[in-house]
């Protein structure tokens, strides 16, 4: 009779916001076996979220060859799930946490907020702060001791993606825009508008329109305010204003975050963006000299979904495993 060879075994990490989620499964030193991308996996977001994580999930096995009887931990980051302590509106964690229970894993599974798995990655876990934006928002304090704080705790909410669009539409609707400024004529065509009356209009008709849609039809807009962050007056305005909410926020969690200085770290696709990156960059050191140090963050947030997932095995994360995640 011949002998199987025996199962691989791996561990799963989810990143799921607004927009993607991301689905690795690596080997118990940390190389990456497998990677998919699906559509996102916030249930706030998402009326299809569960659908985009077990297709994502799905994928990922198949990509790599694996049986999903190999995974023996999986660890998923989840935009809106609610984190102990925390004092923002939320919904039913029970429900987010059975995103994650897709046809055959029966490994333990462990869920988090996304903003969790973001701040583990980014600074591998030191004490700090990590400004998630993208579609959606948080910033994120975690002590030596391992306590959390956000912002939102602080009565602070700086704003995504889709509330920088939101700006840059209503100074247009209220007139404080050049005719010629760039962002103007792109602001127009993205949504459908022959001129700015027809742009009022477009944005009253999205009131009746399902309000997933309508965050992302604001949100997929994003990308372009920030590309021209340099070039147009109304992007720069839009930007140095929701740079200066998120610095009073980082300030804000300055105090619960440990010692001095305090490093901060960026993810998301727009905490990320260039232009306002560097505005962040810029006012932190100005505001809270000494106390506050912009730091690159180490690893993805899927690379932190990594790590707590690898810790539930009981392994302990060293530099060397963190930079197989980071491959």
């Amino acid at each position: 009779m011949t002998q199987s060879a025996p199962q691989q075994e791996f561990v799963i990490g989810i990143d799921a916001g607004g927009t993607h989620t991301r689905v690795g499964c690596f080997a118990l030193d940390g190389t990456r076996l497998a990677a998919a991308v699906g559509g996102g996996g916030a249930p706030h977001h998402n009326d299809d979220a569960a659908e985009n994580i077990h297709n994502a999930i799905a994928r990922s096995l198949e990509d790599g060859g694996l049986d999903p009887a190999g995974a023996v931990a999986l660890a998923a980051g989840i935009a809106g799930f609610v984190r102990t302590g925390s004092n923002q509106d939320g919904g039913d964690n029970a429900r987010t946490a059975a995103l994650v229970d897709a046809p055959g894993l029966t490994c333990p599974k462990v869920v988090v907020n996304d903003a969790v798995i973001a701040h583990r990655g980014a600074l591998s876990g030191r004490p700090g702060i990590v400004v998630v934006a993208g579609t959606g928002s948080m910033i994120l304090a975690i002590d030596e001791a391992g306590g959390e704080t956000e912002s939102g705790q602080l009565e602070h909410y700086a704003g995504a993606a889709r509330h920088l669009v939101h700006d840059v539409v209503q100074q247009i609707l209220i007139g404080d825009c050049s005719p010629t400024d760039p962002l103007l004529a792109a602001t127009l065509e993205h949504f459908g508008a022959a001129d700015v009356p027809a742009l009022h209009e477009a944005v009253l008709a999205r009131s009746s329109t399902h309000r997933n849609t309508v965050k992302r039809s604001y949100g997929d807009f994003a990308p372009q305010v920030t590309a021209l962050g340099e070039h147009s007056a109304l992007a720069g305005r839009a930007l140095d204003d929701l740079a200066a909410r998120t610095a009073r926020g980082v300030r804000l969690l300055a105090p619960s975050a440990g010692p001095h200085p305090v490093p901060v770290a960026c993810t998301g696709s727009l905490a990320d963006a260039p232009s306002f990156h560097d505005r962040l960059e810029h006012l932190l050191p100005e505001a809270a000299p000494g106390i506050l140090e912009m730091v690159p963050s180490r690893l993805a947030p899927l690379g932190g979904a990594a790590i707590l997932a690898l810790e539930a095995v009981g392994i302990d994360v060293d530099d060397a495993i963190i930079e197989r995640l980071a491959a």
